[in-house]
């Protein structure tokens, strides 16, 4: 069979590989001559995997499907009142954001991080819970500059984080500042790479790594805390040496920015893309159950998969064999395998390895 390499966003589940997919560091993330799943897939791409190899076995898959697809769960909250405030605060701060930012690239001096984060606060106290933070987040997708709505959306989480942390509020202010300039060096990255609906070659994947050491040129001389200019640059550094851009380690990664990497990648792989729908938050906290324990901080990522879970008690589910039912309890064995009520009867997913949730409803 003839062999071809593809951009894993193009992948589809039933492809068979055609050899061993590694990451960085040698270590076996996917074997060859075995076919995708969604979930392996998904696991290949939380690495930053941007290529795998697989045979061609029909002319379908010569032609990947590039429909764009659209985010299907919790509309129902977009007809509400306090989505329409959350969306509003939202829209208003990345409005700020962006105008901030283009006028320091291009007229330089300090940004005003104080308003920034005081808009966030804002937006926060609006919302009754962390639950609910996360409820509104994914309906608040529509806003039209990924950059900035990206980093928005990160310095919110990693102030839930924090909280569910116990941190002190001066802890707090400085963490969402971090998740609001993690990304700015974005900003001198090419557009048209930023703006790519699809995978990044390998030379164009080469020039967005560079986004976190030009954040830090865009950032050192600003009046901030120096914790987020930390967060700009080491905000892709791994707690196994495994990230970049300087492949440090463990203690070495200041612990503002081991949230910030938490929160950043949670967000990405939840959020939709034109090339792709965004995943289940569900299928994002399996992959930092079985992967994400080498490369995150194990206390915070803990925390944050307890109270992330039990977020979507109570919600409507589709399963992979198409099931359709409601959480009602979390498994502590297994955060990614709730019991799921469907009429009378019970599925314990925990005890059903290969049943798990597909989409939240």
């Amino acid at each position: 069979m003839e062999v071809r390499k593809i951009r894993i966003s193009d992948a589809s589940a039933g492809m068979l590989v055609a050899e061993d997919v590694v990451n960085d560091i040698g270590q076996l993330i996917f074997p060859a001559e075995a076919r995708l799943t969604d979930k392996a897939i998904a696991r290949i791409q939380f690495h930053a995997i941007r290529y795998i190899r697989i045979y061609l076995e029909n002319e379908e898959e010569s032609e990947p499907d590039q429909s764009i697809d659209e985010l299907s769960y919790f509309e129902k909250l977009r007809d509400s009142e306090e989505y329409n405030t959350f969306n509003e605060q939202f829209t208003d701060v990345a409005d700020t954001f962006e105008k901030e930012m283009m006028r320091v690239l291009h007229e330089g001096g300090d940004t005003d991080s104080r308003s920034l984060s005081n808009g966030v606060k804002k937006i926060l106290s609006s919302c009754r819970s962390g639950i609910q933070v996360f409820d509104l987040l994914h309906c608040t997708r529509s806003y039209d500059e990924v950059v900035f709505a990206h980093s928005l959306n990160v310095a919110i989480i990693a102030a839930v984080l924090g909280g569910w942390l116990d941190f002190p509020m001066e802890d707090i202010d400085v963490l969402i500042q971090c998740g609001i300039y993690h990304d700015i060096g974005k900003l001198a990255v090419p557009k048209e790479i930023i703006d790519k609906p699809g995978a990044l070659t390998p030379d164009e994947y080469a020039v967005m790594r560079t986004h976190t050491s030009r954040g830090y040129s865009i950032l050192k001389d600003m009046n901030l805390d120096n914790r987020v200019k930390l967060a700009a640059m080491m905000h892709h550094e791994r707690c196994d040496g495994s990230g970049y851009p300087l492949g440090v380690g463990g203690n070495q990664i200041e612990r503002l920015t081991k949230i910030i990497a938490i929160a950043d990648v949670y967000e990405a792989m939840t959020a939709p893309r034109k090339y792709r729908k965004a995943r289940c938050p569900f299928e994002v906290i399996k992959l930092f159950e079985s992967s994400g324990l080498m490369l995150f901080d194990t206390k915070y990522l803990m925390t944050f998969i307890e109270h992330i879970a039990v977020c979507y008690m109570g919600y409507r589910v589709r399963l992979n064999d198409g099931t359709v039912g409601t959480i009602v309890y979390m498994n502590r064995q297994d955060d990614s395998k709730p019991m799921i009520q469907v009429g009378s009867e019970y599925i314990d997913l925990f005890r059903n390895p290969k049943l798990y949730i597909e989409e939240i409803l």
